[in-house]
C-alpha cells in the first residue's frame, strides 16, 4: 500500500486543498486498508483540538522534539527524494500542511507531551472515543477493526486510541450486540463485572449497571469470561449459550443474598418462529420472556424513553411475558400485556403509573 500517497492525500484534506478524485482515491486508500481509518480519526481529533494560548515553554518543547522527528526517516510525513509529495508554492498552503504535518508528529509524542494541548486530562483519557445513545434510541457503529456492533437503547461504548495495536479493548455500559472481525489480535470486552475474551464471533451483552444481572448471549464463535466474583475460574461459552452472572453491586451480606445462584448457564430462547429472544432487539422487536414486571418496566422505559412507577411490589416481581412489539406506542404495548396480566395504568406526560 502507498503510504507516501495516504499522508499526502490526508495532509491536502486537512489543509482544504484536494481534489474530488482525490478524495475518491483516500476513500479507496481506507476502505483497503481498515486500519488506516484509526489514524485518520486520531489526528482529526487533534487536528480539531483548540490549543491555549500564552503557553510558550510547552510551544518550544514541542517544537525541539518536532525538529527530531522532521530530521527522522521514519515519521510518517517524511518522503524520500524518490517519492516526493508534489510541491506546494502557495504560503499559506504550506502553513496548512506544515499544521498537518505538526499533528502527525503529536500522534507519537502525545503521551509525553500533551500538556501543550489540554491541562485538565491525559492523552488517554482526553481522547478517548466514546459513543452512547439515549432512552428510546439505538445505533448501529463501526470500530476502527471494521467489527459491528449495534448499540441499544440508554448504552455507552468507549475504546482508547491505542485499540488494535497489540490488542482491542472496549468499555461498555448497557446493551450491546457484537459482530468481532477475526484478527490475530485478542478482542476484549469489559462491563465492570465481567470480562470477555474473543477472536471472532456474534455475541450480546446486557451489563446495566442498575440491574440485577449480567447477561452474555453467544450466537457464533465462541467466548472466554471471568469474573471478579469467581476469582479463578473462566466460563467458556459455545454456540447457543448464554451465562448470567449477578451484579456485583446488587450483592449484599444477607443470608438470602448468599443463597442466590451467582452463575447460570443455560441456552438462549427462541420464539416459535426461532428469533432469539436476547438479540431480537437488533431486529428492532422487543420481547419479553418469564422476567419480572420490575425488569420488563426498566426495558420499555429504555426502549420508549418513559419512566414508569410501579406501585405495588407483588405485581413487580410477577412474571411477564409478551411481544415481539416493533411499531407499537407504548400506551398499545402496556394494553396488550395487561389482557394476559391484571393491572391498570395511567400515563401523565412521560410518566406512566402502574397499579393492581
Amino acid at each position: 500500500m502507498p503510504q507516501n500517497q495516504f499522508w499526502n492525500l490526508l495532509a491536502k484534506k486537512f489543509a482544504g486543498e484536494i481534489t474530488p478524485s482525490e478524495v475518491e482515491e483516500l476513500d479507496i486508500l481506507v476502505r483497503q486498508n481498515p486500519d488506516l481509518l484509526f489514524t485518520a480519526q486520531h489526528i482529526q481529533d487533534l487536528w480539531e483540538l483548540k490549543q491555549k494560548p500564552n503557553n510558550a515553554s510547552a510551544e518550544e518543547a514541542f517544537a525541539k522534539h518536532l525538529t527530531r522527528i522532521e530530521q527522522s526517516a521514519d515519521w510518517p510525513g517524511h518522503y524520500p527524494e524518490s517519492s516526493s509529495p508534489e510541491k506546494i508554492s502557495s504560503p499559506t498552503r504550506k502553513k496548512k500542511i506544515f499544521a498537518f504535518a505538526s499533528l502527525i508528529a503529536i500522534t507519537a509524542l502525545a503521551f509525553y507531551f500533551f500538556t501543550p494541548l489540554t491541562n485538565s486530562a491525559p492523552v488517554a483519557e482526553a481522547h478517548v472515543t466514546e459513543i452512547s445513545t439515549k432512552a428510546g434510541s439505538r445505533t448501529k457503529m463501526v470500530l476502527p477493526d471494521s467489527s459491528v456492533v449495534w448499540l441499544n437503547a440508554g448504552s455507552k461504548i468507549s475504546y482508547n486510541p491505542n485499540f488494535g495495536i497489540g490488542k482491542r479493548e472496549v468499555q461498555l455500559s448497557g446493551e450491546a450486540f457484537f459482530d468481532v472481525q477475526h484478527s490475530s489480535v485478542p478482542f476484549y470486552l469489559n462491563t465492570g463485572n465481567i470480562k470477555i475474551k474473543v477472536l471472532g464471533t456474534a455475541f450480546n451483552v446486557k451489563g446495566y449497571p442498575n440491574e440485577k444481572t449480567v447477561e452474555t448471549s453467544l450466537v457464533r464463535g465462541s467466548l472466554e469470561i471471568t469474573s471478579p466474583s469467581r476469582p479463578g475460574e473462566k466460563f467458556i461459552l459455545k454456540p447457543n449459550e448464554k451465562l448470567v452472572i449477578l451484579n456485583q453491586s446488587s450483592r449484599t451480606k444477607t443470608n438470602q443474598a448468599k443463597k442466590q445462584n451467582i452463575v447460570i448457564l443455560s441456552e438462549l430462547t427462541l420464539t416459535t418462529d426461532s428469533t432469539i429472544i436476547e438479540t431480537a432487539w437488533v431486529q428492532n422487536q422487543l420481547i419479553f420472556h418469564d422476567e419480572t414486571f420490575e425488569a420488563v418496566a426498566r426495558k420499555m422505559e429504555r426502549w420508549y424513553n418513559v419512566r414508569i412507577d410501579i406501585k405495588d411490589e407483588n405485581l413487580g416481581q410477577k412474571k411477564v411475558g409478551g411481544g415481539p412489539f416493533e411499531n407499537e406506542t407504548v400506551e398499545q404495548a402496556l394494553n396488550a400485556l395487561r389482557l394476559a396480566f391484571n393491572f391498570n395504568f395511567t400515563k401523565n406526560e412521560n410518566t406512566i403509573v402502574i397499579t393492581r
